[in-house]
């Protein structure tokens, strides 16, 4: 009892002043403060962490991020950012795969940025404020570098745990990221107001009260109806236990709506018609009727073939490019179908060209990641410029559809390749590029692969008169102008792409509906 000098009320004082409680009796406290004297108030040694790293970082010229920025901004896709989050190579050599950074970083980017500050120079720097997901009161500072020409993102930084620099993935820097590139698209800046930045809103009045709909059974009532009552059937009695009633009703019911084109809510109580079985009752038609719905559903006019390459310019990420396609023999799966035998699984294949599933293997995401990289490439060596495109349609041959890298003039188009196996090799024909051949001394595209039917099925889909094959890896690129082979196409590939279509995919189609 070292402490019994001291008395209740310094006890009391001396506890407050370590945080520790002051209730109790005197030997209480004594006891106490004895244990905290102990164990040095309960607390570890600091830890100091190292500072960052901030040489290449500019301390000064920082000027709030407004809408006039948007000139001085490069266009920021949506790929740039999940490449820098998905498929960018670690310290350890391994793909990121900071898939749930991207989701969470995207639920945080309408209502948790701060603030946000930037500096244009030979790159553009950005820092500011973000509130914590799941707290109110803590924030984070964030650093940001994007290259000035191409947008890429190249140094992130962020004091929360997972943001640690030079390339932080955390979601709020994902947040960040995904505001930039919808700011460079649309122009909308989602930075949260301060109080004194909205106008007061004290006097506005109540929002009204909206109704939803209840179940009839669920309404208020003064009068308690029993079981009984709430399951009277209303109809007269020569209706009831008709077994041919509801069919009498359902039947009404669809011509009903048929004839009038109104939409009668009652009629959704009915499953759709089963249209195999229908198919079936029309066995006299020369094509299945399965078969003429798919027919149909291809066709398109070129107002609205043109409509659909306006609707699908952002390619996998639009549900108009899946739903497309669906029906469809794309231009990469061209050398596919023509160059499949007898042996071949029909019905793998099949489900090979309609399957939604997102891949992920090396040489997918690897060419995901330097397409963009090349297609600059292409344009610093040629002096070209290169434009998106969507998913062509040709009203001529409705059941084909094309999806070129890009397009250079309405006669030119883009086709990249990035081979994963040569990606740190020079470009010459042999194992590593299989599809490559000398001709007169010269490297060129075989005309016996599969990239060459893709790329005269596109030509021929598109209306184009040239493409730019081009071959990129890390040392080495490699360009040839392929020409439109008329005869080729109209004598090879279109009748065996048309018989496949014919006598296995629409049928294979007709079969799922």
């Amino acid at each position: 009892m070292a402490k019994c000098h001291l008395s209740v009320d310094q006890l009391k004082k001396e506890l407050g002043r370590r945080g520790a409680a002051t209730t109790g009796r005197k030997t209480d406290l004594i006891e106490r403060l004895e244990a905290y004297e102990r164990n040095q108030d309960f607390r570890g040694p600091i830890i100091v962490l190292p500072p960052e790293d901030n040489r290449d970082w500019p301390d000064r010229g920082f000027n709030q991020l407004l809408k006039e920025h948007k000139a001085y901004l490069p266009k920021i896709t949506k790929e740039q950012v999940e490449g820098y989050f998905i498929y960018r190579i670690g310290e350890d050599k391994e793909r990121v795969s900071d898939i749930k950074a991207l989701k969470k970083g995207k639920d945080m980017m309408h209502s948790r940025i701060l603030a946000c500050s930037i500096l244009v120079k030979e790159d553009i720097f950005l820092t500011g404020v973000v509130a914590a997901a799941m707290k109110k009161k803590v924030t984070y500072n964030y650093k940001i570098r994007i290259e000035k020409l191409s947008g890429d993102p190249i140094q992130s930084h962020c004091e929360c745990p997972s943001g640690k620099g030079p390339h932080g993935t955390c979601k709020h820097i994902a947040a960040i990221l995904l505001m930039i590139q919808d700011f460079t698209e649309t122009g909308n800046l989602w930075i949260r107001k301060t109080c004194t930045e909205t106008l007061q809103s004290f006097h506005c009045p109540k929002s009204l009260y909206e109704g939803k709909p209840i179940k009839a059974e669920d309404l208020p009532s003064k009068r308690k109806l029993n079981k009984d009552e709430l399951l009277e059937d209303p109809r007269p009695a020569k209706y009831r236990r008709n077994e041919g009633y509801n069919d009498f009703v359902r039947s009404a019911l669809i011509n009903y709506c048929a004839h009038t084109s109104q939409d009668i809510a009652l009629r959704y109580n009915y499953g759709s018609a089963n249209i195999q079985i229908a198919s079936m009752d029309h066995d006299y038609l020369e094509l299945p009727l399965t078969e003429r719905i798919i027919d149909h559903g291809n066709l398109v006019s070129s107002e609205e073939a043109k409509k659909i390459e306006k609707e699908t310019r952002n390619q996998s990420n639009s549900k108009s490019w899946f739903k497309h396609r669906y029906w469809r023999l794309t231009a990469s799966r061209f050398g596919d179908v023509t160059k499949s035998t007898c042996r071949r699984n029909i019905k793998k294949l099949c489900d090979s060209l309609t399957s939604k599933r997102k891949l992920s293997a090396p040489a997918l995401n690897h060419g995901k990641q330097y397409e963009h990289k090349a297609t600059r490439k292409f344009e610093q060596i040629t002096n070209c410029r290169v434009r998106k495109c969507g998913f062509f349609v040709n009203p001529a041959y409705p059941f084909l559809g094309a999806t070129p890298d890009g397009v250079i003039d309405d006669e030119t188009l883009l086709e990249i390749k990035c081979p994963y196996k040569g990606r740190k090799s020079l470009i010459k024909p042999g194992a590593l590029f299989p599809f490559l051949e000398y001709e007169n001394n010269e490297v060129v595209l075989k005309k016996s692969s599969k990239y060459y039917d893709q790329i005269q099925g596109q030509m021929l889909v598109c209306e184009a008169k040239i493409c730019c094959f081009v071959v990129y890896t890390f040392q080495d690129i490699f360009i040839q102008k392929v020409k439109f082979d008329e005869d080729y196409c109209q004598f090879s590939v279109l009748p065996k792409l048309a018989l496949f279509y014919e006598k296995h995919f629409r049928p294979y189609l007709a079969s799922r509906l």
